[in-house]
């Protein structure tokens, strides 16, 4: 049996057995249940384990409202990376890739989805190309969505931005601290150039502070300049005020935190912005 730690929505629940603490998914699986209440392991259809509390908080964050299949749909392309092509990603990607398949297909449904603006990845990345063609099969097969081709550039846009390496306890600790310092720094600057948290804006807000968070994780790990100097060009043209905005900020960042900030950073940073502005 399983121990309620946090009921997310009717669907997902984060759940403890010993000193181990998961993500329990299943249709109507916490129906007016509670936190503390318990649950059949035969109950649950899917379990991914939360390895800190960082994942813990930002799962409650942005799949409280998301519905069940996307959840588990994007468990299954992640899952399918890993064990088809032996790929290593970050677990923030649970969180990010539910999230952009939640709302891309809400943009589908409405007639508002916009093709991908971004350069053709395919040769510079062909396994993440290829994961991203499953993903497709894989969302038509669970949620009956069809994408248009281009939504292959996103999709392999993730995985890219979630790839790792292992790092040993001693690094990660000390990594870990030295982020905390730096995040401290950025929300200043961003209160700074008037981008505060609202009402309004707390989602979105709060995926921008994710972000943040998931790119100092990244430090080192840095996408090919050539690539990311195409993407820089789009982004100019087509979203000309964010980009100008990110360019800013990511002045400031540098200066007063000394990160050597990367050019692929900039351009994911410029792409959060602009769902705020």
């Amino acid at each position: 049996m399983y121990r309620i730690v946090q009921v997310l929505n009717n669907n997902i629940a984060i759940v403890k057995k010993g000193d181990k603490q998961e993500i329990a998914m299943g249709k109507g699986l916490v129906f007016q249940k509670k936190k503390g209440d318990l649950i059949s392991e035969a109950a649950i259809s899917n379990l991914f384990v939360l390895k800190n509390e960082e994942s813990k908080e930002n799962i409650s964050i942005l799949l409280k409202d998301i519905p069940l299949d996307y959840i588990t749909t994007a468990y299954e392309i992640i899952e399918n990376a890993i064990n088809k092509y032996d790929y290593s990603v970050q677990e923030y990607i649970y969180v990010t890739l539910t999230d952009h398949l939640y709302w891309n297909s809400k943009k589908l449904r409405k007639g508002e989805y916009i093709e991908s603006f971004l350069p053709d990845i395919n040769e510079q990345y062909p396994v993440e190309y290829e994961i991203a063609k499953d993903a497709l099969e894989i969302i038509e097969l669970k949620l009956g969505i069809v994408f248009p081709k281009s939504e292959l550039k996103n999709l392999s846009i993730h995985f890219i931005n979630a790839q790792t390496k292992s790092d040993s306890h001693s690094e990660m600790s000390e990594k870990k601290v030295n982020e905390q310092n730096i995040m401290q720094q950025i929300e200043m600057i961003l209160k700074g150039k008037n981008i505060l948290r609202s009402t309004d804006n707390q989602n979105f807000y709060d995926r921008l502070m994710i972000h943040l968070r998931y790119m100092l994780d990244r430090d080192g790990q840095q996408t090919d300049d050539s690539f990311a100097e195409k993407m820089e060009e789009s982004l100019k043209k087509e979203y000309p005020k964010a980009y100008e905005t990110a360019e800013e900020i990511y002045q400031e960042i540098s200066e007063k935190t000394g990160l050597d900030l990367k050019p692929s950073e900039k351009v994911y940073f410029t792409i959060h912005l602009q769902r705020i502005l």
